[in-house]
């Protein structure tokens, strides 16, 4: 009776043997598919954010871009002023010297205070030596001012033209960057047969429509009036007045206001951009001496000057290039009104209507600067897009989103099912199981617009600068993917696509 038990431990323990093995291929299926399944959401991740990072670095570069061509036109606004107020201080010590030599001039003849009168002539020489000095700078300034301003024109054409071409550009590079991306996540260490993961195609089609949102719905190309003629006045825009308005906002003290006032005597002079076309300036002194009625008030023109950088010289009058400036209204909060023409010189009595008529000594060609070839068409955020960072409510416009999906089929993972040879034949596999025998992973980011409020302090209100291409404050997070997108994935899966 012994003898007949032997052996029925050994089928109890092959038994359980194999009960075990199936427990460790199975802890070994649920380990690489959690591993894998980790990693593909990783790089999910690293995917949609990524294309985030892409497209906001590409709004970033459209602002520098814009934001170097409103340098550009600050820079050449100032050559235009010192060259304007380098007339008007020619015509200045001009007047001065001739005054002092006629003064003197009388007082030697009528022989009444001859030494004054030898001094007074003496002064006058002393002027006119400083007038030629001051002219042959002007002149020497002026060649040097021409070839700055075209080259700086130049420049903001090509600036103009490349924010464009970098809008555009990302319809391929960020496609491009996600596959990189994917790949680099995915790639399998030296030695290992891991394979790499790939991108959706169901993705590579939602991405491609998100690229579209956020190149057309987003951004938006605002078209300044181009003219024939640099003394044309093209229609005024409302896409036009909003770039002329940033311009002009951010002129330096000296090209938007030259005053001064002492006693009877009144200093004006301003450089406005005229018809976008053209940057124009005046500078002028004027003596009012107010009489008491019935008498007028005595204008004295005491010096005066213009300037005016335009494409070409066209022979036109300088009073033409002139006479289209209204003036400016501004809509910013620190001066916001309207400020005359040239800040006021074209109304500083005589001395404006000289300025107007004889900007330069010794002819009107001296005032005028060439090579602008005026405002440019540009690139900026769409109105009522990217309104605030953050909106749990979804009722405001934060900014694009992109969504992907990394795609890799089960055969790719390295289960039991694929391990060839496990064991030796017979091999011990597990067969795992997905839905279209493949994993995915899915994930969004956003680009979105914070001015930091350090860089931008509202003390009297809440208010907080909205999402431009004018400032480069755009950034990219992660975010829950968007119901629309899951939805849109969803279904095709439902239809087996």
């Amino acid at each position: 009776m012994r003898t007949r038990q032997k052996g029925q431990t050994l089928i109890l323990a092959v038994i359980c043997m194999l009960v075990f093995v199936i427990g460790v291929l199975v802890l070994f299926n649920t380990g690489q598919v959690i591993n894998k399944k980790v990693q593909l959401n990783n790089t999910a991740d690293a995917a949609a954010y990524s294309a985030a990072v892409q497209e906001a670095r590409a709004y970033n570069l459209i602002a520098y871009l814009n934001r170097a061509q409103v340098a550009n036109e600050v820079a050449m606004a100032q050559m235009v002023s010192l060259h304007s107020w380098m007339n008007y201080v020619i015509s200045g010590t001009d007047h001065f010297a001739d005054a002092a030599n006629g003064i003197g001039w009388a007082l030697d003849l009528t022989g009444v205070g001859a030494e004054v009168g030898v001094m007074l002539n003496e002064i006058a020489a002393e002027l006119d030596e400083v007038k030629d000095g001051i002219e042959e700078l002007r002149n020497g300034m002026k060649g040097v001012f021409t070839v700055a301003i075209t080259g700086l024109s130049d420049a903001n054409l090509l600036y103009s033209d490349a924010s464009r071409a970098v809008g555009d550009a990302e319809i391929i590079d960020v496609p491009t960057v996600v596959q990189d991306v994917i790949k680099a996540n995915t790639a399998g260490a030296t030695g290992t047969t891991d394979k790499q993961a790939s991108l959706d195609a169901r993705s590579l089609v939602i991405l491609g429509q998100q690229l579209i949102v956020a190149n057309s719905h987003y951004i938006k190309l605002y078209v300044v009036p181009n003219s024939a003629s640099p003394s044309s006045n093209p229609r005024h825009t409302a896409d036009a007045d909003r770039y002329a308005n940033v311009v002009m906002e951010a002129r330096d003290g000296f090209s938007a206001k030259r005053n001064g006032d002492v006693l009877l005597l009144h200093k004006r002079g301003g450089t406005d951009l005229v018809s976008y076309n053209r940057w124009v300036a005046l500078d002028d002194l004027n003596m009012h001496i107010p009489l008491p009625w019935p008498l007028d008030d005595v204008d004295l023109p005491m010096a005066w000057g213009g300037a005016a950088a335009v494409k070409r010289s066209s022979g036109a009058a300088f009073a033409n290039l002139v006479d289209a400036d209204r003036g400016w209204t501004s809509p910013y909060d620190n001066d916001r009104g309207y400020v005359q023409p040239y800040n006021g010189a074209l109304n500083n009595g005589s001395a404006g209507s000289l300025a107007r008529t004889n900007p330069a000594e010794p002819n009107n060609n001296e005032a005028i600067l060439t090579g602008y070839q005026g405002l440019h068409s540009y690139d900026d955020i769409v109105a009522n897009r990217a309104v605030v960072p953050y909106d749990a409510t979804g009722k405001q416009d934060v900014g694009p989103v992109f969504s992907v999906v990394v795609d890799q089929v089960m055969t790719d993972v390295r289960t039991t099912s694929n391990v060839k040879g496990l064991g030796g034949p017979p091999n011990f596999t597990v067969p795992d199981q997905a839905q279209d025998n493949r994993m995915t992973a899915l994930a969004s980011a956003q680009v979105y617009f914070d001015r930091p409020r350090s860089l931008f302090p509202r003390n009297a209100d809440s208010r907080r600068e909205l999402g431009n291409l004018f400032s480069p404050y755009w950034q990219a997070r992660l975010i829950d993917t968007p119901t629309s997108v899951k939805a849109e994935i969803f279904a095709t899966d439902a239809v087996g696509l």
